[in-house]
């Protein structure tokens, strides 16, 4: 399974769904943060500002500054975003307990936000599996 949100083709309508949704405009409504996901050796970085992704940059990502990154493997991403995850993989701080994701740089930033990136990863679930 490619992992669908990291594709530049994929980017403008993962961004739409995303800013569409309600609680993901709660949830990040004072959010003005750069994330970085890494999958693999793949990276992209989202941009919100203020309950708004105002960007899915996966072209040149690696020169871009940011403020927290969520790293993991192709296979820890795939297992993630199944429609159904196995244990440990149900979720970001479940992965990140048991050391299937890593949370680097800003990461108070990252936790002050988690619902927002949270949901966010969510909507990236549900995106990849239709």
């Amino acid at each position: 399974m490619a992992v669908r949100f990291i594709d530049p083709a994929n980017s403008e309508r993962f961004r739409e769904v995303v800013n569409a949704d309600p609680e993901f405009k709660i949830a990040a409504r004072y959010m003005i943060k750069d994330a970085l996901l890494e999958v693999g050796n793949t990276k992209c970085i989202v941009k919100v500002r203020d309950g708004i992704v105002t960007q899915i940059k996966s072209e040149d990502a690696f020169a871009d500054p940011w403020n927290f990154a969520i790293r993991a493997s192709v296979d820890a991403w795939e297992k993630f975003l199944q429609p159904v995850p196995p244990r440990f993989y149900d979720g970001l701080f479940g992965g990140m307990v048991r050391g299937n994701f890593r949370l680097e740089g800003d990461t108070i930033s990252a936790f002050s936000h988690f619902w927002a990136v949270t949901r966010m990863l969510d909507i990236f679930r549900e995106l990849q599996n239709q």
